[in-house]
Parts: structure tokens; sequence; C-alpha cells
């Protein structure tokens, strides 16, 4: 008797893997694409699909019982590659997922970067730096800043991350709002006030992309000195974590949360208390979600 052991199920990764790489469009005007940054993740699937179709073209069917050890070796590692397939997919679509979040509904042209080489390798050293173990030191108490002492040993790390972060973005939309006018009237503080937003020396309108949670605090969010070097990068630059900000409060903010701008208007430190804690938690979240799909392989 010939029994046929071939496995169609096992194929299946190559239609996910296909189907993933589809929700992306090409045509949107990013610096990379989400699916960019899960090279190691892509990688490791198109190495499975490979695998799989050496594992189909050999021979598959085996007479009974003579070859018996041959069948079951056959049918061993078709099991393992089918548990390489659901490792494989789950961590792709984590990446996928992760890199999309990262994105604000309307990033605009601040969305997602991959650093060069240079700087990859410059973060690299300094997340080595910092021992396996290190956790992170209890939060500031109220209405202090966030802070990465010069004795940290994540102080490096936080250097390397906060270079050029995020860099001139020119007159963008952050977070879907565009960059408000030198006309306008500063939404920081009570209309009663005055204030308006004013110009710089260049004459662009005076504010800043501001990190809503601050680096010095994202650094420090449960498993973030665990990711890849790459995510890193990726998640200290995060288009969700940018807002415009006037020169006066992001002044009087600091590293720190609008709560204590000192004058601010009632109304916008509710919404910014509000959109901190919402940020806040996307970031954790996607933190969470990258650590699971990082692949060591």
């Amino acid at each position: 008797m010939r029994v046929s052991l071939r496995s169609k199920r096992v194929l299946a990764v190559l239609v996910v893997l296909f189907a993933l790489l589809a929700f992306v469009s090409p045509a949107e005007a990013k610096p990379v694409r989400p699916v960019d940054l899960c090279g190691a993740q892509v990688a490791a699937a198109q190495q499975l699909g490979a695998d799989i179709r050496a594992h189909n073209a050999r021979p598959h069917r085996f007479r009974m019982p003579e070859q018996s050890l041959a069948a079951a070796a056959y049918n061993a590692e078709k099991a393992a590659l089918e548990a390489r397939r659901s490792a494989v997919v789950a961590q792709l679509q984590s990446c996928m997922q992760a890199m999309r979040a990262l994105e604000a509904a309307d990033a605009g042209p601040l969305g997602l970067k991959a650093p060069v080489r240079r700087t990859l390798d410059k973060i690299e050293k300094a997340r080595n730096q910092a021992p396996s173990n290190w956790t992170a030191p209890p939060p500031p108490r109220p209405g202090k800043n966030w802070e990465v002492p010069q004795n940290s040993p994540i102080r490096p790390l936080f250097e390397a991350l906060r270079g050029s972060n995020p860099g001139k973005v020119g007159n963008i939309r952050l977070n879907g709002v565009d960059r408000p006018l030198a006309t306008d009237r500063d939404t920081a503080y009570p209309a009663s006030s005055g204030r308006r937003i004013g110009t710089w020396d260049s004459g662009n309108s005076k504010v800043s992309p501001d990190h809503i949670i601050p680096l010095a605090e994202l650094v420090q969010m449960r498993g973030f000195t665990k990711l890849t070097a790459k995510n890193m990068y990726v998640v200290s630059r995060a288009p969700i974590n940018f807002q415009w900000l006037s020169k006066a409060a992001n002044e009087s903010k600091q590293s720190r949360s609008a709560a204590y701008v000192s004058g601010a208007d009632p109304q916008w430190i509710s919404a910014q208390t509000t959109l901190e804690n919402q940020t806040r938690q996307k970031l954790q979240d996607i933190i969470d979600q990258l650590l699971k799909s990082q692949y060591r392989g």
C-alpha cells in the first residue's frame, strides 16, 4: 500500500504573506511603508516558504510498513513546518499592525522613517551598554520633569535617540492639525490673554513639533529597552506622538505633562491630559506588540 503524507496546508503561509503585503498601498506618500520596517519578519516568511517548497519537492509517498520510519520523519518535518508557520505569520502580522499603529490617522509628510546604518549602529551600541536587568526608576513627583540622569545606564541610549528628533519638519500637518499661522490665537492660553503664535526670525510661525509623551518618559516605558535598535528608532519618532505647540507652551511644558503649563487654559489642559493618556496607552500597546513580533532567529 502507498500512503501520501504531502501537506497542502503548509503552503498557506505564502498566501498569508502576500495578503499582508497587499494591505500596504505603494501609492502612499510616506518615507517608508510599514512592511519596509518588518524586514526580518518578511525574510523569515520567505525562508519558510523556501523550506516548504523543498519539503514538498521531496518524495512523499511511502510503502508501508517497509518505509514507516521515512514516512514518520517526513510527517514530523511537516508538523515542524506548520508550527513554524504559525509563529512566523504571527510575528509578521504583529509587526505590520504595530508599524501601522505608529502612524497618525493623518500623518502627512511626517511618516514612518527607517534609520540609516550609522544611526542604527549608534543606537545598538548605546542599547548594549544598559544592563539586561535594568529597570526604570519610579515616575517623577507631580509637576516635576521626566529625566534620564547623566549617570543612568540608559543615558547614552536617550542621547542617541533624541538627536535630530524629529528634526526640521516644515509646514506640515501633525496628528491631523495644520501648522498654526503666526496670527492665530495660541489656544494653550485663555482667549482673554490675547496671546498669538507670533513668528521666528526665519518668518515661520513660532511653533515646534512637541512630543506628546516626552522622550525621557518614553525610553523608560515598560519593555522599551528590550526593543531592537530599529524599533526603538521608529517608536521614538512615531507620528502619533507629535503635535504643534507654541514656543511659550513648549518651554513651560518641558518634559512633563501639559497640565503644568503655567497660565494655560483649563479646557486646553483637560484636552491635553486626555491626549497624553490616550497616546501613552497607544505607545505602550505598540511596544508590547513589537516585543512579540521581534525575530531573533
